[in-house]
Protein backbone atom coordinates (compact mmCIF):
# COMPACT_ATOMS: atom_id res chain seq x y z
CA UNK A 1 0.00 0.00 0.00
CA UNK A 2 0.94 3.22 -0.37
CA UNK A 3 1.86 6.08 2.69
CA UNK A 4 0.13 9.30 2.40
CA UNK A 5 3.16 11.42 3.37
CA UNK A 6 4.06 10.49 -0.15
CA UNK A 7 1.39 12.94 -1.58
CA UNK A 8 4.08 15.88 -1.56
CA UNK A 9 3.19 17.92 -4.87
CA UNK A 10 -0.52 19.44 -5.93
CA UNK A 11 -2.33 19.28 -9.00
CA UNK A 12 -5.59 20.30 -10.25
CA UNK A 13 -8.27 18.75 -12.16
CA UNK A 14 -10.37 20.74 -14.98
CA UNK A 15 -13.00 19.93 -17.13
CA UNK A 16 -13.08 21.28 -20.36
CA UNK A 17 -16.63 23.48 -20.81
CA UNK A 18 -17.46 24.69 -24.47
CA UNK A 19 -19.51 27.79 -24.92
CA UNK A 20 -21.03 29.95 -27.83
CA UNK A 21 -22.07 33.77 -27.59
CA UNK A 22 -24.92 35.26 -28.80
CA UNK A 23 -23.10 35.52 -32.47
CA UNK A 24 -22.96 32.01 -32.51
CA UNK A 25 -18.75 31.87 -31.78
CA UNK A 26 -17.73 29.16 -30.35
CA UNK A 27 -14.70 28.66 -27.10
CA UNK A 28 -13.30 26.41 -24.98
CA UNK A 29 -12.35 27.36 -21.12
CA UNK A 30 -11.44 24.72 -17.93
CA UNK A 31 -13.09 25.17 -15.48
CA UNK A 32 -11.39 23.76 -12.10
CA UNK A 33 -12.83 21.09 -10.38
CA UNK A 34 -10.67 19.49 -7.78
CA UNK A 35 -7.10 20.65 -6.12
CA UNK A 36 -5.24 17.43 -4.93
CA UNK A 37 -2.21 16.15 -3.28
CA UNK A 38 -0.31 13.80 -5.64
CA UNK A 39 3.01 11.96 -6.06
CA UNK A 40 4.61 11.99 -9.66
CA UNK A 41 6.25 9.30 -11.21
CA UNK A 42 7.71 9.91 -14.97
CA UNK A 43 7.28 6.83 -16.90
CA UNK A 44 8.43 7.55 -20.59
CA UNK A 45 8.92 10.26 -23.21
CA UNK A 46 9.56 9.81 -26.47
CA UNK A 47 10.35 12.89 -29.58
CA UNK A 48 9.53 12.33 -33.24
CA UNK A 49 9.01 14.42 -36.53
CA UNK A 50 5.80 15.39 -37.72
CA UNK A 51 5.41 17.74 -40.48
CA UNK A 52 9.12 19.32 -40.23
CA UNK A 53 8.22 19.48 -37.01
CA UNK A 54 10.44 18.08 -33.75
CA UNK A 55 7.64 16.89 -31.36
CA UNK A 56 7.50 15.37 -27.98
CA UNK A 57 5.42 13.45 -25.54
CA UNK A 58 5.68 12.57 -21.60
CA UNK A 59 4.13 10.37 -20.14
CA UNK A 60 3.64 10.99 -16.22
CA UNK A 61 1.74 8.75 -13.64
CA UNK A 62 -0.32 10.84 -10.58
CA UNK A 63 -1.06 8.93 -7.66
CA UNK A 64 -3.67 10.57 -6.03
CA UNK A 65 -5.86 10.06 -2.67
CA UNK A 66 -9.74 10.73 -3.37
CA UNK A 67 -12.97 9.68 -3.62
CA UNK A 68 -14.07 11.69 -5.71
CA UNK A 69 -15.33 10.89 -9.60
CA UNK A 70 -12.48 11.67 -12.14
CA UNK A 71 -13.13 11.35 -15.96
CA UNK A 72 -11.19 10.38 -19.39
CA UNK A 73 -12.25 13.76 -20.55
CA UNK A 74 -10.93 15.98 -17.69
CA UNK A 75 -7.50 17.27 -17.65
CA UNK A 76 -4.98 17.23 -15.05
CA UNK A 77 -3.02 20.69 -14.54
CA UNK A 78 0.25 20.43 -13.15
CA UNK A 79 3.15 23.34 -12.94
CA UNK A 80 1.00 25.26 -15.47
CA UNK A 81 1.24 22.23 -17.91
CA UNK A 82 -2.18 20.44 -19.25
CA UNK A 83 -2.21 16.53 -18.96
CA UNK A 84 -4.71 14.72 -20.53
CA UNK A 85 -5.49 12.01 -18.95
CA UNK A 86 -5.30 8.31 -21.28
CA UNK A 87 -6.15 5.97 -18.50
CA UNK A 88 -7.50 6.00 -14.83
CA UNK A 89 -6.55 2.90 -12.48
CA UNK A 90 -8.77 2.87 -9.26
CA UNK A 91 -7.12 0.86 -6.47
CA UNK A 92 -9.88 -1.10 -5.04
CA UNK A 93 -12.49 0.93 -2.61
CA UNK A 94 -9.39 2.61 -0.65
CA UNK A 95 -9.68 6.06 -2.82
CA UNK A 96 -5.85 5.62 -4.29
CA UNK A 97 -6.37 6.51 -7.98
CA UNK A 98 -3.29 6.22 -9.84
CA UNK A 99 -3.76 8.42 -13.61
CA UNK A 100 -1.81 8.09 -16.11
CA UNK A 101 -1.30 11.46 -18.42
CA UNK A 102 0.47 12.21 -21.69
CA UNK A 103 1.30 16.05 -22.51
CA UNK A 104 2.41 17.12 -25.59
CA UNK A 105 5.72 19.73 -25.92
Amino acid sequence: MFNIGELKDVCEIHKIVKSANRLGIKSTDTQKLYTLRCKIKYQSSNEYISSNRENATQTVIFLLFTRRSIYLDNIVIYKNEKYDIKHINPYGNTGWVELTCEVRK
